[in-house]
Formats: C-alpha cells, structure tokens, sequence
C-alpha cells in the first residue's frame, strides 16, 4: 500500500467515509498537501466527536478543526520567536557592555577582549557570517548573535551567570511576586522550552515526552517578565483575545 493510499485509508475508516462520497477527491488530496501530524490528531478528534455524538462529519468541518490547530502552531512559532529574540538581545547588551571598551562594542572583534568561554560559538557564528559574505569587521555585536544557535545561547547564559544571574532575582511584577530563578532550574526551564521550540520549528506538534504547552507558555513568560519584556504588548496581534497565551503576571485582570 502507497504512502498516501495507507493515509487516506486511515481518514476514511475513522471517520467512516466511503470512496463513494462526494467529497472523496478533497480528502484524497488533502492527504498530500496537510501536516499529517496535525492531520492525525484532527482525524482522531473527530471519530471521538463521531462516537460520542454520532456527528456528521464533512471536508469543511475537518479543516475548521484542522485550521484551528495549525494557528495555534503558528501562534506558538511566533512566542518562541519573540521569546528567542528579547533573550539574546539582552544577553548580548548587557555582555557588550560589560566586555567592551568604555563607550564601545568592541568585545567580540579584538582577541583579547573575546572571553574564551564565548570563543567557539564565535567561531561558529563567524563561519556562517563567511558563507553569507558578512565580515565581522563591518557589523555590531547584534547581528554576530543573530548567527549564534538557540542552544549556543543557552549555554552563553549559563557560562555567564554571573554577569547575568541578577536578572533573575526575587522581583514584584503587577502586584505579583516572582521568585528567584537559579542557575540549575534557569537551565532547565530553558532546555524544555528549547525543545518545544525545535519541535515547532519542524512543523511538528509537541512531543508526548514534552511539557505541556500552557507549561511552556508559562515557562517563557516568567523568562521574559524577569527581563522585563512587555509578552502582552507583544502578543496583542498575534492572539489578541488570549486563547492560546494565557498570561499570568503582565496581564491587568
């Protein structure tokens, strides 16, 4: 049986549909064009909804369904986007700042100054800048951490703790008070989240093994609140009525 012969199998026996049914071509087709991921949950969902409420099942039905869940990946693509941008924006200000001439943003393009614990995903970052003809000489600090990897940065975070550990202290926040994040559970909040984001990246839901996902929202707002990134403000366009992030500190109730 062919890849999309076992598929289309699969949609048509658990929703009960018959070749014979007028809409056999849409489902045939969508087969070859939809994240079949997605679409096995969806398909799933609906025999449930079939079995319990004995629910006519029709191609517009299913891509209402299928629509719903595709927004939500694509509302989450663009949190773990904002999130990964305000991260290494701060992370790189504040260590530019820190390593660089009074007044300069020199710390990465003179040898000296480079910290030897930032030297390979320098290095790495600087091959990636050759093959798309950047030279380091001609850029700022911001975009040479733009080439550098999620998880290069989160190791840049732990390796420099100690320069940026104080944002992470006890804190109030809207009237809430937000504990101190450690080093160690700093690391693990930021290897789950990185693991949903690599999941999403790849078009795929999350993974069983995963958090769950109002976990991992949660766990990038306590991040960003520390910070001091405004998620609201961020998200009002994205998921303005706030279906899928739900806030818990930035939000006025």
């Amino acid at each position: 049986m062919t890849l999309v012969a076992k598929s289309l199998e699969n949609l048509l026996t658990k929703l009960q549909i018959s070749n014979e049914n007028i809409e056999y071509k849409k489902y045939a087709h969508l087969i070859t064009v939809a994240n079949q991921a997605y679409l096995k949950i969806v398909i799933n969902e609906l025999e449930n909804l079939k079995k319990k409420e004995n629910k006519v099942i029709n191609f517009d039905f299913l891509m209402r369904i299928y629509n719903k869940h595709i927004k939500e990946h694509q509302v989450m693509f663009l949190l773990f986007n904002i999130f990964e941008t305000a991260i290494r924006s701060k992370a790189v200000t504040i260590l530019s700042e820190k390593y660089s001439s009074p007044n300069e943003d020199n710390w990465l393009h003179s040898q000296e100054k480079i910290p030897s614990k930032i030297q390979r995903p320098l290095d790495e970052a600087i091959k990636k800048m050759k093959q798309d003809n950047e030279d380091i000489k001609d850029v700022d600090s911001f975009i040479i951490f733009d080439y550098i990897m999620l998880g290069q940065l989160k190791a840049i975070y732990f390796d420099f703790w100690s320069d940026l550990s104080y944002l992470f202290d006890e804190k109030n926040v809207n009237g809430h008070k937000l504990s101190k994040i450690g080093k160690r559970k700093f690391k693990e909040m930021f290897d789950d989240i990185r693991k949903a984001r690599n999941d999403n990246a790849h078009h795929k839901p999350l993974h069983n093994t995963r958090k769950r996902r109002h976990q991992i929202i949660a766990f990038i707002e306590i991040i960003l609140v520390h910070i001091g990134f405004n998620l609201d403000d961020a998200i009002n366009n994205i998921d303005p009525f706030h279906k899928i992030i739900v806030l818990k500190y930035q939000r006025n109730s």
